[in-house]
C-alpha cells in the first residue's frame, strides 16, 4: 500500500486559486509518491471553477488546477472502500454531523490503504471523524491551515501572502491568518494566526489532527 497523502476537493481547489500548486506538491509528496485526489473530483472542482463567482482570476486557477491533475494520482474507491465510505456517512448522518460522500470515501480510502494523512478543508468533516471514526483515524487527519503553515515554511511568507491575498474571498479564515486588511505582516504574525485556527480545530475534533504534519516530520 502506497505510504501516500490525500488531498480533498476543497483543498485542490484552493491550493488551484492561489497559485500554490508547487509548493503543495512539495510538501504532500513522499519520496516518489505525488498526492491522491477522488478521480470524480476533477469534475466536481472544474465545474466549481467555471461557477467561480468568489474566484479574482478564474483563468489563472483553471491552468493552476489542470497542472495539478497532471501531478497527483487520480484514485477510484472499490466496493469495499464505497461500503465503508457508506457505514461511515450512515453514522454521521444518524449523529447529525457533517460528513459528504467525498469526505467519506477519502476516509474510506485513508484507513483501508494505509496512507499517511488526509488533508481536508471541510472542518465539519474533521469534527464529525472525531465521533465516527476516532478509534481508527486519529492523528492521520490534517487541515488546510497545517498545510498552508507547511508552504509558508518551504516558499516565504511575502510569496506565499501575495497570492493568498489577490484571493481574498477563495477562504475566509486562510485571508484572516494572512492578515491581508494590514498592509504588511511578518512570519511570526501569520505562524500565530495559522497556529490559532489550528489549535481551535484541535480542541472541536481531539486526537484527529496528525501533530507532525505541521511540523513537516513524516518527510
Amino acid at each position: 500500500m502506497p505510504d501516500q497523502v490525500l488531498l480533498d476537493n476543497d483543498v485542490a481547489l484552493k491550493v488551484a486559486c492561489y497559485s500554490l500548486v508547487d509548493e503543495t506538491l512539495v510538501v504532500t509528496t513522499i519520496g516518489d509518491v505525488p498526492p491522491g485526489i477522488l478521480g470524480v473530483g476533477r469534475f466536481v472542482i472544474r465545474g466549481r471553477l467555471d461557477r467561480g463567482s468568489n474566484i479574482a482570476d478564474v483563468p489563472r486557477a483553471k491552468a493552476a488546477f489542470e497542472r495539478l491533475l497532471g501531478r497527483v494520482e487520480l484514485l477510484e474507491p472499490d466496493d469495499d472502500e464505497l461500503a465503508m465510505a457508506a457505514d461511515l456517512e450512515a453514522e454521521a448522518s444518524r449523529r447529525d454531523l457533517e460528513l459528504d460522500g467525498g469526505e467519506s470515501q477519502l476516509l474510506a480510502l485513508l484507513l483501508k490503504r494505509g496512507c499517511r494523512v488526509l488533508v481536508t478543508g471541510d472542518k465539519r468533516a474533521i469534527v464529525a471523524m472525531a465521533i465516527v471514526a476516532a478509534g481508527i483515524a486519529a492523528d492521520k487527519i490534517a487541515c488546510l491551515e497545517q498545510q498552508m503553515a507547511m508552504i509558508v515554511d518551504v516558499a516565504g511568507v511575502d510569496s506565499v501572502r501575495s497570492r493568498v491575498c489577490a484571493e481574498p474571498l477563495i477562504d475566509r479564515a486562510v485571508t484572516s491568518c494572512f492578515a491581508c486588511t494590514q498592509d504588511r505582516a511578518g512570519y511570526d504574525d501569520i505562524a500565530a494566526g495559522l497556529s490559532s485556527y489550528v489549535g481551535h480545530l484541535d480542541r472541536s475534533a481531539p486526537g484527529m489532527l496528525m501533530h507532525a504534519f505541521a511540523a513537516n516530520l513524516f518527510r
